[in-house]
């Protein structure tokens, strides 16, 4: 995320690219704009696509509370069933 919004060139990933069958997983880091509606601008710029459940970290927290991030990641991950 970049203030709230996809940086340039990911809206020339996803207008270039077909995603169509595919599932994909929206993350991010921030600094207090959580997923600012990633994972429904995504499925609105891939609609032929699975949009799994995203996860957003606070930068802050990958600096400070690795350990913390490290266990919420791994949460994430292993409810998407990987």
């Amino acid at each position: 995320m970049w203030w709230g919004d996809w940086p340039m060139i990911m809206y020339t990933v996803f207008e270039s690219n077909d995603f169509s069958g595919k599932k994909l997983v929206p993350f991010s880091t921030h600094e207090g704009s959580g997923l600012s509606g990633f994972d429904s601008k995504l499925q609105s710029a891939c609609p032929n696509s699975e949009v799994l459940n995203g996860l957003a970290v606070r930068g802050n927290d990958c600096q400070n509370d690795q350990d913390g991030v490290r266990s919420s990641v791994d949460d994430w991950v292993t409810g998407l069933g990987y």
